[in-house]
């Protein structure tokens, strides 16, 4: 058998596993976009869905630290899942929304109709 064939498909082999390798590795990127009228957060805390392990805020991921509306924000150190989200705007009025669901999707929006479990 010529050993020709043998190394081309080990070579192969190892371009797919390489090329594999790559992808694996890759993070997730997820994104908040404020679709509010006019609100402006300060605070964006997710937890795990029905916990209140909250993590550090998101918010300041911004150059100016706060989501304006109409504006996206990088959300960093979560992997996929299901989140709840604690919001604090300017005012300093918290707001939750539950159950994001991020197993599929990489961004979720924050509308004014969101902002009903607010004190």
């Amino acid at each position: 058998m010529p050993r020709l064939p043998a190394l081309w498909m080990l070579s192969a082999a190892g371009v797919a596993a390489s090329s594999v390798g790559c992808h694996a590795f890759a993070a997730d990127r997820f994104f908040l976009y404020n679709l509010t009228t006019a609100t402006t957060f300060t605070g964006v805390y997710l937890a795990p869905a029905g916990s209140d392990r909250w993590g550090r805020n998101q918010a300041l991921n911004d150059k100016d630290k706060t989501v304006d509306p109409s504006e996206r924000l990088s959300i960093k150190d979560v992997e996929r899942g299901r989140f709840d989200a604690k919001l604090i705007d300017q005012k300093g009025r918290t707001c939750f929304r539950h159950d994001i669901d991020l197993s599929k999707d990489t961004t979720f929006d924050i509308r004014d109709a969101d902002l009903v479990d607010c004190h």
